[in-house]
């Protein structure tokens, strides 16, 4: 668990406070999404999901992180992550897991995109989803609801080594466009994701 001590101590010295609530006179729409790490035999991993096709939604089919909008009933941001998070993948961080902080909140940049502030937080997974030794029980199966294709888990070491060395391309009113993005066996992340994951791969240098 070495490696995933020295992950923590770095992010709870660079994030933020995670009592995030929108502000009552905000106009753009808030939402928040959770980058889930836990530890796979010594290994450091983040918990990545493919979006279920869908019309009308401009992420149809992205990889994501787990996430949506703030719902009135939502005591603040960080509460929209973890139910989001539940409802998605069937992971409830909210009871046995941990919210180390949040990173700044990104806005969409897309003008085709709908407009949306989105404030990640970075949690650790609960206890029955880390697995110490291979000859341990194996951690329990994603609970996936419709909005979620797959879900997959993905190195922390391996983003890092891969970087954004993949180049997403995108035919938009007939012109390519070109998003830098981190190439993983199940297509590349891209858009908000990549720039979340960014941040969030910064503070462990």
């Amino acid at each position: 668990m070495v490696e995933f001590a020295s992950i923590r101590e770095k992010l709870e010295l660079g994030l933020s406070p995670a009592d995030e609530v929108p502000s009552p006179g905000t106009k753009i729409k808030q939402a928040a999404v959770a980058l889930i790490l836990r530890q796979h035999l010594g290994i450091a991993e983040l918990l990545i999901i493919k979006r279920s096709p869908a019309s009308g939604d401009y992420w149809s089919g992205n990889l994501a992180l787990p996430g949506g909008r703030h719902q009135p009933n939502d005591a603040n941001l960080c509460a929209t992550a973890l139910r989001e998070t539940f409802e998605e993948v069937g992971i409830d961080c909210a009871s046995g897991g941990r919210v180390l902080g949040r990173l700044n909140t990104i806005e969409t940049t897309n003008p085709r995109a709908p407009k949306v502030a989105v404030t990640p937080f970075v949690t650790i997974a609960p206890p029955a989803y880390h697995q110490i030794a291979s000859a341990g029980m194996e951690p329990p199966a994603l609970t996936l609801n419709h909005e979620v294709a797959a879900a997959f888990w993905v190195p922390l070491s391996l983003l890092k080594e891969k970087g954004r060395s993949e180049v997403f391309r995108l035919i938009i009113e007939d012109q390519e466009r070109e998003w830098m993005a981190y190439p993983t066996v199940h297509g590349p992340i891209w858009g908000m994701t990549e720039r979340i994951l960014t941040s969030f791969l910064s503070l462990l240098d």
